[in-house]
């Protein structure tokens, strides 16, 4: 296909959106999805479509792919380039999902290179629904073919080989803060990043990309310098989606308290300005209490009593 004709349908396809029940699959297992702002939840959407239509999927173990896989894997994926366009995966072929993905005999949750993704497809589900554990296969797989997109090298510098200043930069962070993390394992000191950085080079980016979306707060505050880093190369900043959501919770929760006291002072005020200019009799005033009180400790329970969760 000629360059100008896939770039058409590319746009085509970053136009479209989930359906219902596509959304209802990562409401039930992404907890970074649920995190993300509407605004970007469009825009994943997008990607999505693309991803899908160029990606190839093949199982091992499974006897078909399923639309839960397929939307799970390239959700995940695709936040990794909400900022960075799909150019970025652009030499990604195939992603293989494994019933039981094993290397050299012992399993492993996945492996990546620029062209191929093999994905274990429990660890995959462990690390989505986990949100907050530092561990997540699917980002944690897609930022290696980050990392070799452009010189086909694992070494945790994703940037563009002629970008000299960039790159330097890279592997300045890197060369400060690999013995961070070695002192943080020998001395038992704070370190976001997790202790698997430290099998090789390739692994410092895909284990910061993991901390940067799952441990937004902690990296922040205990490795700003590699937050910064990671947060210009991704173009997002996951603290914020923390923050938001919190003061949406917080709103939910004032709202959910005091929200039927206030409706309560309100039609009570109301009750007694008309009882005083007698538009409404005494009686007339006890007898409105009666459904009206009865309307909001219903309003309460249904707002505040917690249903039971049969999972």
């Amino acid at each position: 296909m000629p360059p100008y004709c896939h770039n058409v349908k590319r746009e085509q396809f970053l136009k479209k959106r989930l359906t219902t029940e596509q959304r209802k699959i990562l409401t039930d297992h992404s907890a970074l999805y649920n995190r993300l702002p509407e605004d970007l939840k469009t825009k994943l959407e997008g990607l999505m479509h693309v991803f899908l239509h160029e990606v190839d999927f093949e199982v091992d173990g499974f006897s078909e792919v399923t639309e839960e896989m397929r939307i799970c894997v390239a959700a995940e994926a695709c936040v990794l380039i909400l900022t960075r366009g799909y150019d970025s995966y652009s030499q990604l072929r195939r992603v293989c999902i494994y019933k039981k993905l094993v290397r050299k005999n012992k399993k492993i949750a996945g492996s990546a290179n620029r062209y191929e993704v093999k994905l274990d497809w429990h660890s995959c589900l462990q690390g989505m629904r986990w949100g907050a554990d530092n561990h997540n296969v699917i980002l944690h797989e897609f930022a290696h073919v980050l990392d070799q997109a452009d010189d086909a090298e694992a070494q945790s510098i994703p940037v563009a080989v002629d970008s000299i200043a960039d790159r330097r930069k890279w592997k300045e962070v890197i060369a400060r803060e690999y013995p961070k993390i070695k002192a943080a394992q020998v001395y038992s000191l704070v370190h976001t990043i997790d202790k698997y950085a430290l099998t090789s080079n390739a692994e410092f980016f895909s284990c910061a990309t993991e901390s940067f979306f799952e441990r937004s707060k902690e990296l922040r505050q205990y490795n700003p310098e590699i937050y910064e880093l990671l947060q210009d190369y991704y173009g997002l900043d996951p603290l914020q989606w923390e923050e938001a959501k919190s003061q949406r919770d917080s709103q939910l929760t004032f709202i959910k308290t005091f929200g039927p006291l206030l409706f309560l002072l309100l039609v009570t005020a109301a009750i007694l300005i008309l009882g005083m200019y007698d538009y409404i009799s005494t009686g007339g005033i006890l007898c409105c209490f009666a459904p009206v009180l009865s309307i909001l400790l219903y309003i309460w329970w249904t707002l505040n009593v917690p249903t039971s969760d049969s999972r």
